[in-house]
């Protein structure tokens, strides 16, 4: 097994090892471009991807295939949008200087996407831009200017898969209206596409460009072995460990699963997604600004995201690891929409106000302050904790009573003048601070600070969430100093609700390095007659001036009496069975095989458990997935009966005899508890979404009840 010093071997073990590079996680946010011959039509139906164009137009019925022949005629062939792509008023001087005005610290160029045209000088194929449109080699002049400039890191985008390539197809590309093939222009005519073509490309990349990221794309459509990137990559991570260079490579490069949140190579990339939480695992929250990624000249103003949004997003974003791959789709010139300048322009300017609460910093505890008046992310840098409102609180802020502050900290608000804010413990511990005058927009960063304390540490715990009452557990407690700097002289204190014992209730951690971590083992006993209550253990840690205050989240729950019972759904999709939602397993992720999944179409899809008899029920707790597509689990019913639930139809089902049903319109969470009415009884319990064609995706069902 290689070490995460490397050198790498081509094996999912070894190149799993390679470490996240620290500067892709201090940077946080960068500039994604998706340039090519569809920037040329630049057009898809609003809410589509307008760089699918020669997908869609070659979707007989689809609005672009429509819209192609309205415009174009059927005779006019894709390939020739290739050629009258010309980048006349290409700068890219200029691109590399808006990126740097927007905050952004590197950027991703795709370097071909799945219509096959590459933007460099490709030797493999003349389907590039040398030969073809802009007679340039456009990755060149970028990365070139980036380099000249060097505030930016560089990398490429690289679609493994294409379209309509003979050599991927096993047939020739064709006229979508008359069915007549056409030209699939400049591209080798016979070879292994994956050995003659994809790899010798990946590697023009590499050893060409020195690229400081990978990024590929098209991994769903073959199976990992049938692409063989590990060689590619093992290479890549080599060659920058003899230049002492750090680099990344996306999980989609495709050694392993190549899920967008598939735990493999440096960072997750989920699209259009932003995690519920915090997820330790390094991710990069792809998106545009509207909804293309190419430039989509059908897409109005009011489809872009806002400044605020926009600046929203990337605070919760960072807070929870992860990092904004925010797209750029120039139009077919070279030059940058206006709007779209506007909100990276707009994204600097908050940036250099407060951009000292994100670049550099690390996850906290938690994300964010649920249940609190004020809607706020949290991030650390070293001792220091930064608290950012999403909106201007008003006259007072309000944090978490866990929030770390003691004799002498100094609360102040980043861009204001007006220095140490008066802040005082309410009756609910939490901590309110006096604000100042209103300073900027969209966002507010809130510096904490004490003085001797160089490092805030993060708790974790694998202690469970629920517990039965008279139950003796064990686990952990996990103590990380997630810091540069030396965490001194610490120790650990736990107490437990009245009536409960724990063990140990206070350990010596001692000295923690930088980046270290320790583990407590933990003992805890539940007294027999405890009543079901969310009653949560605190642990303080103790260090210098430090007393960070952290609950772990214990509760008595009713039992769950769906694990491991008989589940049905009204259809199955993907390989994805109902019992899936009954495993105990509430990871979220589809590729991790958490997740249950009805066909599509799947109008009013319902999904059932058998409890194996009749019981009195309390509650539903539902996990919704993680990986995407979180908003389709919304507008549902929770239905149960003592018989069992026959009819598909919703109305039928939930107005049946002998039935429950209880209507949630809001999208389930992780979990969404669902309180069922006094007195309610039944062996059978239903999931069933109101209305549309979505399918029906559960990561995890519990019913509680005795």
């Amino acid at each position: 097994m290689a070490s995460t010093e490397g050198p790498y071997e081509p094996t999912v073990e070894s190149l799993n090892s390679h470490p996240t590079p620290k500067w892709f996680n201090n940077d946080k946010f960068g500039i994604f471009l998706h340039w090519g011959a569809y920037s040329v039509p630049a057009w898809g139906p609003r809410g589509s991807y307008a760089e699918w164009y020669w997908y869609y137009m070659n979707s007989p019925g689809n609005e672009t295939n429509r819209y192609h022949r309205a415009t174009y005629g059927e005779d006019f062939s894709y390939d020739r949008f290739a050629e009258q792509w010309k980048a006349e008023k290409f700068n890219a001087a200029d691109w590399v200087k808006l990126f740097n005005d927007a905050g952004a610290k590197y950027f991703v160029l795709t370097s071909k996407h799945h219509e096959g045209v590459a933007l460099w000088d490709s030797k493999v194929s003349e389907r590039d831009t040398m030969a073809m449109g802009p007679k340039r080699d456009l990755a060149k002049e970028l990365f070139s200017a980036a380099r000249a400039d060097g505030k930016l890191r560089a990398g490429f985008y690289y679609s493994l898969m294409e379209w309509y390539n003979p050599l991927f197809t096993g047939q020739p590309a064709t006229n979508p209206y008359t069915g007549q093939p056409v030209p699939y222009t400049g591209a080798p005519q016979s070879g292994d596409y994956v050995k003659d073509y994809m790899l010798p490309q990946m590697r023009e990349l590499i050893d060409g460009y020195d690229p400081d990221i990978l990024w590929c794309d098209g991994q769903w459509d073959r199976s990992a072995a049938q692409w063989q990137t590990a060689g590619v990559i093992a290479d890549y991570y080599n060659k920058a460990l003899k230049k002492g260079k750090e680099v990344a490579v996306a999980n989609r490069c495709k050694i392993e699963s190549g899920a967008l949140e598939s735990h493999e190579l440096d960072f997750q990339t989920p699209e259009y997604s932003v995690k519920p939480d915090i997820d330790p695992v390094k991710w990069e929250s792809s998106r545009g600004i509207a909804h293309s990624y190419g430039y989509n000249q059908n897409e109005p103003v009011e489809d872009y995201l806002s400044s605020d949004q926009l600046v929203d997003s990337f605070v919760d974003i960072v807070s929870k690891n992860g990092n904004l791959l925010l797209d750029v789709g120039p139009k077919a010139d070279g030059t940058i929409p206006d709007v779209q300048r506007e909100r990276l322009l707009d994204m600097g300017s908050w940036l250099k106000v407060n951009g000292e609460a994100m670049y550099g910093t690390t996850y906290w505890n938690r994300a964010e302050e649920k249940g609190g008046p004020d809607d706020l992310r949290y991030t650390v840098k070293d001792g220091v904790l930064y608290a950012t409102a999403l909106k201007w609180p008003g006259e007072q802020l309000t944090l978490g009573a866990d929030v770390p502050v003691g004799p002498g900290t100094r609360i102040t608000l980043l861009g204001s003048d007006s220095g140490p804010l008066r802040w005082q413990r309410d009756e609910q511990g939490r901590v309110v601070v006096t604000t100042p005058a209103e300073t900027g927009q969209y966002a507010y960063s809130f510096k904490i600070e004490t003085p001797g304390v160089s490092a805030l540490p993060r708790f974790g715990t694998d202690l469970p969430e629920f517990v039965q009452a008279g139950e003796t557990f064990s686990g952990k407690v996990t103590v990380t100093n997630p810091g540069s700097k030396p965490l001194r002289g610490a120790s650990l204190d736990l107490t437990a609700p009245e009536g409960w014992t724990v063990s140990p209730a206070s350990t010596r951690i001692g000295n923690l390095a930088g980046g270290a971590s320790a583990d407590v083992p933990v003992t805890v006993t539940v007294p027999a007659g405890a009543e079901p209550a969310a009653l949560p253990m605190r642990a303080t840690l103790r260090s210098g001036r430090l007393r960070a205050p952290y609950p772990v989240p214990v509760s008595v729950a009713l039992p769950n009496l769906a694990q491991g019972k008989p589940a049905t759904q009204k259809s199955t999709g993907y390989d994805a069975p109902a019992a899936r939602a009954v495993d105990g397993d509430t990871n979220g992720d589809f590729w991790s095989g958490s997740v249950s999944h009805t066909a599509e179409p799947a109008n009013e899809a319902w999904w059932q458990v058998d409890l194996g008899a009749s019981a009195s029920l309390d509650s539903v707790e539902i996990w919704n997935r993680t990986d995407c597509c979180g908003d389709r689990l919304r507008d549902y019913w929770v239905i149960s009966s003592d018989q069992p639930i026959i009819a598909d139809g919703l109305e039928e089902a939930r107005t049946a005899p002998g039935v429950t049903a209880v209507h949630v319109q809001e999208q389930a969470g992780r979990p969404s508890s669902t309180k069922l009415p006094a007195g309610t009884s039944g062996r059978y319990v239903r999931i069933q979404l109101a209305s549309g064609t979505n399918p029906l995706v559960l990561a995890e069902v519990r019913v509680r009840g005795r």
